[in-house]
């Protein structure tokens, strides 16, 4: 469970970086990869069964199922499991990036963060006060991949050393 943590090959940037001027590789990918709460490739029923029985406000942050997302949250709220898209645009996260009332942030991260005061959080809204952390390692290939991210851009990664394969791979994580 959580073990691969490949997003699904969809994502990953066809091509070369020239197509894609307006792409940035998501700016705090090693802080998520750092992150207790933070499982990689988990999917809803997984997840579900990894909150079941957990106190109100438990959250775990996991890579989306769907292609056009890159993470979502699962919480507990209301003795049941929950799931929310994390949604980007103009490089910024949010709940819901169409209402200019529901919070954004420029990181997952900092997202995560505002939601996780039980004093703030309206009772709508994803209450992430308690992380569930992750029982396993990521794997070397994981951890190099946010490591070179956090030292690059995604246009940059094309001047690296590297076979274009493995290109591809690190800019799977990115928005624009």
């Amino acid at each position: 469970m959580g073990a691969d943590t490949s997003p699904p090959s969809t994502r990953a940037a066809a091509g070369h970086a020239e197509g894609h001027t307006d792409y940035v590789l998501v700016p705090d990918l090693l802080q998520i990869s750092n992150s207790p709460c933070y499982w990689g490739v988990l999917n809803r029923f997984e997840a579900e069964e990894l909150l079941e029985g957990k106190p109100e406000g438990t959250f775990l942050l996991r890579d989306s199922a769907q292609d056009e997302y890159l993470f979502s949250v699962s919480f507990r709220r209301y003795s049941r499991s929950l799931h929310a898209r994390i949604e980007q645009n103009d490089k910024r996260f949010s709940f819901d990036v169409h209402d200019p009332c529901v919070y954004q942030d420029s990181s997952v991260t900092g997202l995560l963060r505002h939601y996780s005061d039980p004093a703030t959080c309206l009772f709508f809204e994803p209450l992430l006060s308690s992380p569930l952390s992750r029982t396993f390692p990521f794997s070397l290939q994981h951890l190099c991949r946010t490591l070179i991210c956090s030292r690059t851009t995604y246009q940059g990664v094309e001047s690296l050393p590297l076979p274009p394969q493995l290109r591809d791979y690190l800019r799977q994580y990115h928005i624009r």
